[in-house]
């Protein structure tokens, strides 16, 4: 007969095998309940667990397995692994701005280069030009000096510049017309007493006009239409009309001498 205090033989120790492993695997159902602390640290954290429970860890003296509890360095690690998984976008975003000023910043220096060597390209084509016309204009002056003072064309400033000085314009139309060094004195003697060689000088009582005092003074049109303000086309009609009428500058001057008061 079985006393109630009997106790069987294996019996206590399968009773605490079995609490045991029940109290683990209320440990690891705890440690799955827990709230989330962050992706990385609660993985790893349900990991230390689940190993303890797996390779049996000693159990306290509840009979339940130890689980391992973070250490304030442990908190602090995860702190620091957090605000680095938040602060990294921001990093991220911060190099990527800097990285984007770099770029417009080339962009900008490499429209700027582009930009000085078209004007600088522009510049010299520009100076070029210039002085390609300029020498183009040298080089017509130079031909147009080299033509008899009857052919030349005469600029507005030269003709400005013969009205100040008509006589050398006046000695070189001279052998033009084939007279010699001769009648050059008869005919700066005539014209000094006809108007002293003045490009404008006017006769108040007959209207004659000019340097050689054509009378009347539109006649000088026929030298050419600038016959009111251009020396040598007054001096050519002169030498014209005297060569014509006279023959030579001293055979006009021998006219002149002869009246009283004087004419040619």
């Amino acid at each position: 007969m079985r006393s109630s205090n009997y106790t069987p033989r294996h019996g206590t120790a399968a009773h605490a095998t079995t609490s045991a492993t029940t109290s683990k695997r209320a440990a690891l159902r705890a440690a799955v309940r827990r709230p989330v602390v962050g992706g990385a640290p609660a993985v790893a954290m349900l990991g230390s667990v689940g190993a303890s429970v797996a390779i049996g860890e000693p159990s306290d003296s509840t009979g339940v397995a130890a689980v391992s509890v973070p250490s304030p360095s442990t908190d602090a690690a995860l702190a620091d692994a957090t605000r680095a998984d938040t602060a990294r976008p921001a990093q991220d975003r911060r190099e990527s701005n800097v990285s984007r000023s770099a770029s417009r910043e080339q962009d900008r220096l490499a429209v700027a280069e582009r930009q000085k060597k078209a004007a600088a390209k522009k510049a010299a084509a520009e100076k070029a030009a210039a002085a390609k016309k300029k020498a183009a204009a040298k080089k017509k002056r130079a031909a147009e000096k080299a033509k008899p003072i009857s052919e030349r064309q005469f600029t507005d400033a030269e003709i400005k510049q013969i009205q100040g000085r008509p006589r050398p314009y006046g000695k070189q139309l001279l052998g033009e017309y084939g007279w010699g060094e001769g009648e050059w004195s008869c005919l700066m003697s005539l014209w000094i007493g006809e108007s002293d060689w003045r490009w404008d000088a006017t006769n108040s009582s007959s209207g004659a006009y000019g340097i050689p005092q054509a009378l009347p003074a539109s006649k000088m049109a026929t030298a050419g239409p600038d016959w009111k303000t251009n020396p040598v086309t007054q001096m050519q009609w002169g030498m014209d009309y005297i060569k014509t009428s006279y023959g030579t500058p001293c055979g006009a001057k021998s006219f002149w001498d002869g009246n009283n008061p004087h004419w040619y």
